[in-house]
């Protein structure tokens, strides 16, 4: 009678043991996630294949650009949040794929696409080792997700176990500077 109550406890602990592996073993998706690395605006942010550093964020209601000859504005109901960086292949030629802006509440914006012709834009560069690019990624978002943003480089579903970088925009506090017009044909980084 011992031996059979041992039997049954040692399968019980044996189907507990597998359960609890089921239940916390990560799924193939969280596992080949990207590896993140971190950093802040202003600070230059090493992933794998490329360097970038954001120097300035600024949001405005409109945005003015000069497309094949003719002058283009696009306004928004939101706000279009015009990110300038500073992005370098690392040790190989590669692309700029795709920047997501996630917000604080966890919403994700991806690079606006209404703004073709703008001659300054990172989103789909080809970057040479040696050869820093300056641009902007622009994207268009609700104004409640402009503070306590993260910029994400690539986006993140297009890379697997590979690193991304996660930007802290920064917090801050008081009214949001909104530029009513905002002029693309200037340099990037330049405030009009």
């Amino acid at each position: 009678m011992i031996r059979w109550f041992g039997r049954v406890a040692a399968l019980l602990v044996a189907a507990v043991l597998l359960l609890a592996m089921q239940w916390t073993t990560p799924f193939y998706d969280r596992k080949t996630d990207p590896i993140p690395v971190y950093g802040q605006i202003g600070d230059t942010v090493t992933a794998r294949k490329f360097t970038i550093r954001l120097e300035t964020v600024q949001f405005a209601k409109q945005l003015r650009f000069t497309a094949y000859g003719k002058e283009v504005v696009r306004d928004t109901s939101g706000l279009w949040a015009v990110v300038t960086a500073t992005v370098a292949a690392r040790s190989e030629s590669t692309l700029v794929y795709e920047a997501d802006w996630e917000g604080p509440t966890g919403l994700h914006y991806s690079l606006s696409d209404r703004l073709s012709g703008v001659k300054s834009l990172l989103s789909g560069a080809s970057l040479q080792p040696g050869l820093p690019r300056r641009g902007w990624f622009i994207f268009e978002i609700r104004e409640d997700q402009a503070r306590g943003a993260t910029f994400v480089a690539p986006k993140i579903g297009l890379t697997r176990l590979d690193s991304i970088v996660r930007i802290s925009l920064g917090s801050g506090t008081g009214s949001l500077p909104v530029a009513d017009s905002l002029d693309l044909d200037r340099t990037p980084g330049t405030i009009p």
